[in-house]
């Protein structure tokens, strides 16, 4: 299989899985804390933190949708990333 046909299979598989990962995250997200959240809030009495670094994507706003989106986009990101550093270690040298 040469370069173009791995790509021809590859990319629409790679933004499937970035599809269905997101989608699949997305509804595992939740605003209530976790039990580690929840003592930490509840039984230790310490207050949740404000300000800080918001992230890069803050200037979009809030929303389903664009929680999709920059998921869509952070997951695409990682498997590029991901796929960059294999194919620049896996390369045979003649």
């Amino acid at each position: 299989m040469n370069k173009n046909e791995t790509l021809k299979y590859a990319l629409p598989l790679i933004v499937a899985i970035v599809i269905v990962s997101s989608m699949i995250l997305l509804g595992l997200a939740s605003q209530n804390p976790d039990g580690f959240e929840w003592s930490l809030f509840d039984v230790a009495g310490a207050e949740e933190p404000t300000g800080g670094f918001e992230g890069i994507w803050a200037f979009l706003g809030d929303g389903v949708f664009i929680e999709a989106i920059t998921g869509i986009l952070g997951i695409l990101a990682i498997l590029l990333i991901g796929y960059g550093v294999f194919w620049l270690t896996s390369r045979k040298t003649k």
